[in-house]
């Protein structure tokens, strides 16, 4: 079964270093549904997020491919531990003086930052989750889309205890009722313990 998996990799920084790493990926066949990189903390570093389609299979021959890259320093899969994921859109909307107060109204819900406001158009951004971004731009659609420019997707794994604990509590969950379903009360008592 396949389903969106996320990777960052830690890079360093060399001419050319993107255009290996998507050879060395489209050579392989895998199809990557969203690309981006940009620096990080250190200046000679740079994070690179892959975000595809596929399993855990997939994404162990990914990282084995990209180890292979001189350059490549680190490799998370992100994929189910708590994290930070995050998309940017710019749009630009066709706007009249009977709409503009519903389309303001429907930026401000989603909490998006107008940029430039002219006569006949809108230009905002747009700043979250993926599934944000899709239902913001299905509303907006129906005004009339001029211009549309979407980063791909960022992550960063979370840190906080509280989130950390409750994803490790919702894991211990989820394996406590599969082995519920095969095991005595015995075998769920010392699991617990």
């Amino acid at each position: 079964m396949n389903y969106e998996c996320t990777i960052t990799v830690l890079i360093e920084n060399q001419p050319s270093i993107l255009t290996r790493v998507t050879g060395l990926l489209s050579r392989r066949g895998f199809k990557i549904d969203s690309l981006a990189i940009g620096n990080t903390e250190s200046k000679n570093i740079s994070r690179l997020t892959l975000v595809l389609f596929g399993n855990n299979r997939i994404v162990n021959q990914i990282t084995k491919q990209l180890y292979k890259l001189f350059h490549v320093i680190k490799i998370q899969n992100i994929t189910n531990i708590p994290s930070i994921r995050r998309e940017l859109l710019l749009l630009k909307i066709l706007t009249s003086t009977t709409n503009r107060s519903e389309i303001l109204e429907i930026t401000t819900f989603f909490r998006a930052k107008i940029l430039d406001f002219a006569e006949r158009t809108i230009t905002f951004e747009l700043t979250g989750d993926s599934e944000k971004v899709i239902a913001l731009e299905q509303l907006i659609n129906q005004f009339g889309i001029i211009e549309v420019a979407r980063t791909g997707k960022i992550a960063l794994s979370r840190e906080s205890l509280m989130n950390t604990q409750i994803f490790r509590n919702e894991h211990k969950l989820n394996r406590l009722k599969l082995v519920s379903s095969y095991a005595t009360e015995d075998l769920i008592r010392s699991y617990i313990e």
